[in-house]
């Protein structure tokens, strides 16, 4: 695993983004999917829209940000054989989700997936990319916007953005984003325990930064909570020209 030097982000409720990441995620590492398999509904979805648009491509770049234990690999090996990736990163800023990461590239003997400890803000892959995916990701990245900069400097003209992440609406949205002011309230509000941000901004500077040619918005159960419905989307985006 490259331990690259990263830029550290300061998050509102102070300490270090990257301390923060391996105290919420150290304790959950090896049972993490298991778990987020049950709960990241737009995943697959995002992963198969991805793969759906790629076919017949070879010798890509993949860089999946955000990218934990590298479960998106796994995933997107059912849509797409790897083989058409002539190299996949894996980038994460917490070390635990990275072990993981490294013992499972070991374990399928995957050859063309390197895994990296490193801040999506600050690190670039040495090749263009033609695929660049946030999968649950973006909501925990404070400088998300800087995240989205820099990938799309190193996106190929012809690349793919992918993105798959729960959201709350803006007040006055998208018809199909629209949600009322209690739901707004409630999911921020939760979330914001964790220190993930739903907020709408995330969205819109997707937009703002790319045309979006697919997205769906739905609900997804939770496990062990009942009754309740989690908002999230998918959304893929190509450069504007």
């Amino acid at each position: 695993m490259k331990c690259l030097g990263t830029m550290w982000l300061k998050g509102p409720k102070g300490g270090d983004h990257q301390e923060r990441l391996e105290s919420f995620y150290a304790p959950q590492a090896e049972a993490y999917d298991r778990f987020r398999s049950a709960f990241l509904w737009g995943r697959k979805p995002m992963l198969a829209a991805c793969a759906a648009r790629v076919q017949g491509q070879h010798d890509m770049v993949w860089v999946d940000l955000g990218g934990g234990t590298a479960e998106n690999v796994s995933m997107m090996e059912e849509f797409i054989a790897l083989s058409h990736f002539k190299k996949i990163y894996v980038v994460d800023l917490t070390p635990s989700l990275c072990k993981v990461a490294e013992e499972k590239v070991k374990a399928k003997g995957w050859k063309n997936v390197e895994v990296v400890l490193a801040d999506a803000t600050a690190w670039r892959p040495k090749e263009d990319a033609s695929l660049v995916t946030f999968s649950y990701s973006l909501s925990m990245i404070p400088g998300f916007n800087a995240a989205v900069d820099k990938a799309t400097s190193y996106l190929k003209d012809d690349g793919l953005l992918g993105v798959a992440d729960f959201f709350v609406s803006a007040k006055y949205d998208l018809p199909l984003r629209q949600m009322g002011w209690a739901d707004r309230w409630f999911w921020r509000s939760i979330f914001d325990l964790d220190n993930i941000d739903l907020g709408p901004e995330r969205r819109q500077y997707l937009d703002y930064k790319f045309s979006r040619i697919y997205e769906y918005n739905g609900r997804g159960s939770i496990p062990y909570v009942p009754l309740l419905t989690v908002p999230y989307f998918t959304w893929v985006g190509v450069k504007k020209t």
